[in-house]
């Protein structure tokens, strides 16, 4: 009798590689121990957050793309997607670096060529001009950014799973948790980016639904999991709970919104109207501030509305002085469309139908502050 791992492995094989040519990501031979780091996270992220047997892979693959295997309870993130979360954490660094010393001169290959970076640039881990990887300061805001975008990403895709997407798609009880004996016709893979699919105005509205409840239980446990990394307790003793929980909020919506601009290069989509088969990411940006303050997820309106100002002026400069235009200016402001507004409420009309019991909550209660 297989054990669980060989079932999974062999699925994957069976199922993915089989198609597409990849392997598993050979960690012994990759340019920097950061994947390695990022696969031991993974795996403990799955382990906490996904009841029962579970699994993370990172594949050998240059897909911009991560995977929930649902009836195997599997994460997937291909290498692909690492270096797109690299090329991001680096030009936040930029930002960062830029606004501090705007009269200096240090290479930043993203400034006036954002399409190339984020859609067609290698990240070259010896080129030495990426002083972001040599310095040590630069180097460790550098790998706290992509440990942030990461862990949404795999949480993103473990929201899938614990919502039972895989199950309510089948059409199996809303209750019951994925079989392990799950037939391999009953095995959904939800994509992380997804490829332009035809479907009916009600399927499409239900995969908008899966990804905003998704990217909701995403962010709610992205706060949980970087408090720490971002704001030790050691070092801020003594400081305003309720302030930093607005920072704490702050740092992290920077981050999502970063990710998904970077996402938009990578599959430009509409943001004027939600007919596409996949929620545009701008779109799933605004969902996930206006859920916030649905549900006050900084642990209270006014920490939660302070943490949204100072997330969006945050990553609204710092965006702004990576690019070296304001093209995201115009890009963000589109989520003021009313056509956005009106597809929102109808998202939320349907949650209850692809929620676990509460809109992206774990073990069916909403989690209080103190985290």
């Amino acid at each position: 009798m297989q054990s669980y791992k060989d079932v999974v492995e062999d699925y994957i094989k069976r199922q993915i590689f089989s198609e597409t040519g990849e392997a598993f990501l050979d960690l012994s031979i990759q340019e920097d121990v950061i994947y390695s780091e990022f696969d031991f996270l993974g795996r403990m992220l799955c382990q906490k957050y996904i009841e029962g047997d579970s699994s993370f892979y990172l594949l050998d693959s240059v897909q911009v793309q991560a995977a929930a295997v649902h009836g195997h309870q599997a994460v997937l993130v291909c290498k692909g997607m690492l270096d797109l979360i690299f090329r991001t954490s680096a030009m936040m660094v930029g930002a960062e670096r830029r606004q501090k010393s705007p009269e200096d001169e240090f290479y930043e290959p993203w400034v006036n060529n954002l399409s190339y970076w984020f859609k067609s640039a290698e990240f070259d881990w010896s080129d030495e001009r990426y002083w972001w990887l040599y310095q040590d300061d630069y180097r460790k805001a550098f790998e706290m950014l992509a440990e942030g975008l990461f862990v949404f990403l795999v949480l993103h895709e473990i929201g899938h799973l614990h919502n039972l997407h895989g199950d309510r798609r089948a059409g199996n009880s809303k209750s019951a948790p994925p079989s392990s004996s799950s037939s391999t016709d009953e095995v959904f893979v939800h994509e992380a980016m997804s490829g332009g699919e035809a479907m009916s105005e009600a399927d499409r509205l239900a995969a908008h639904t899966r990804e905003i409840i998704a990217d909701t239980y995403a962010f709610q446990f992205m706060l949980v999991e970087l408090r720490e990394s971002l704001l030790p307790e050691s070092e801020y003793i003594g400081y305003d709970e309720g302030a930093l929980r607005s920072v704490h909020f702050g740092v992290c919506i920077y981050m999502v919104a970063s990710l998904f601009w970077a996402f938009s290069f990578q599959r430009p989509m509409r943001n004027d109207t939600q007919e596409d088969d996949y929620p545009s990411h701008l779109f799933r940006l605004q969902s996930i501030e206006a859920t916030s303050l649905e549900h006050q997820l900084a642990g209270g309106n006014k920490e939660t509305y302070d943490g949204m100002a100072l997330g969006i002026q945050t990553y609204t400069q710092k965006l702004i002085c990576a690019a070296g235009d304001e093209g995201f200016v115009s890009w963000r402001m589109a989520a003021n469309l009313p056509a956005n507004h009106e597809h929102y409420k109808k998202v939320c009309e349907m949650t209850d139908e692809w929620s676990n019991i509460k809109f992206g909550v774990r073990n069916e209660d909403w989690l209080r502050w103190p985290f």
